[in-house]
């Protein structure tokens, strides 16, 4: 695999200015190039988005806007715009003519190309069996706090351009599934963070569930079903069909997210890299020096156990403690303690 056998295809709203979020596109594209100099870069965004003057891409494909959903939380304003990401990565993806393609976000950059030394290694232990690389941020882990199977991070993709076409070939969310639980109760026992989705998926549920379930795979039936069926096979699907990696495995910077890296409870909430090597390669086949690395996914396993011990037994307390207006409670700062000290194990 050569960086000419790759394309960047960037997807989203484009501004041709430095926004007041410090978003700036231009920069996204001149320092990606950088890291993968051979690499063609496609630009997918909407009819009629002003460009910035002399923008470095070999490419870019218009599509019209299809609109948005009603929001996907139930207490949330922003549009869903899932039907607007699947019409603008696919366009994106029609016009790839290379072997291997990327999908990054608008607002998102690279700074190494790891993602292609990782894959090329996890090739060469599965005999050239292609995967559908990942991020690790956000995969959520159905066994933690928001109990979404299925839950495969679109921030960052690789793979064969044939496998990701698949990937994003679901079909457009309805507006009556966009509004489930509007008129729909959530199921018994939905965690505090469930109960906050208005819609029958999250978006990343409803793109990854279509092409699992065409592979053979059991997938969920609603938002938080977490039937044994399901998270054997979603646990199967992450060994077998995906790989994940760590933002800063896949040479991934993305500003406007870089929170998430230094929160203990998206560390415990998502599933990263050490998870998924313990799903998929578990006598770590290949490694040099097993050893530290069994004591490392071993110390997160014990660390996740002692996290879901803690969320379970303080459920009386999820109202207060996950409140965003009550910020500064003391309840709230002990359990942040409590939580950062369960994150470093």
């Amino acid at each position: 695999m050569k960086t000419t056998d790759i394309t960047l295809v960037f997807q989203g709203a484009v501004k041709p200015y430095v926004t007041r979020e410090h978003d700036d596109f231009a920069r996204n594209i001149r320092l990606t190039r950088k890291v993968l100099p051979g690499a063609r870069i496609v630009l997918s965004t909407w009819a009629g988005t002003e460009l910035p003057p002399g923008l470095q891409v070999d490419a870019v494909v218009e599509s019209a806007d299809p609109g948005g959903l009603a929001p996907l939380k139930l207490g949330d304003s922003k549009a869903n715009n899932i039907n607007r990401q699947l019409l603008s990565t696919r366009a994106g993806l029609a016009a790839v003519e290379t072997p291997y393609a990327a999908k990054l976000r608008t607002d998102c950059r690279l700074e190494h190309g790891g993602f292609i030394d990782y894959y090329r290694e996890q090739l060469a232990l599965d005999d050239g069996r292609d995967r559908l690389l990942a991020s690790s941020f956000f995969t959520l882990d159905p066994s933690m706090f928001e109990r979404l199977p299925f839950h495969l991070s679109d921030w960052f993709q690789f793979g064969p351009t044939p496998l990701l076409r698949d990937y994003w070939a679901a079909p457009p969310m309805s507006a009556k599934d966009a509004r489930l639980y509007e008129s729909q109760d959530h199921a018994a026992g939905s965690t505090v963070f469930e109960r906050q989705f208005r819609a029958r998926f999250a978006v990343e549920q409803h793109l990854c569930l279509h092409f699992a379930h065409g592979r053979g795979y059991t997938v969920p039936s609603f938002l938080n079903d977490v039937s044994d069926t399901v998270l054997m096979d979603y646990r199967r699907f992450l060994a077998q069909d995906a790989m994940l990696l760590d933002p800063w495995q896949i040479g991934l910077r993305f500003d406007k997210y870089g929170w998430v890296g230094n929160s203990p409870f998206q560390r415990l909430n998502n599933l990263m890299h050490l998870d998924w090597l313990a799903l998929a390669n578990p006598t770590l086949a290949g490694v040099a020096d097993p050893a530290p690395l069994h004591a490392l996914i071993e110390a997160r396993r014990r660390q996740k156990a002692l996290a879901r011990g803690a969320f379970a037994h303080s459920r009386a307390l999820h109202g207060l403690l996950f409140d965003p207006n009550r910020p500064h409670h003391p309840v709230r700062r002990l359990a942040a303690r409590m939580v950062r000290h369960l994150a470093r194990g």
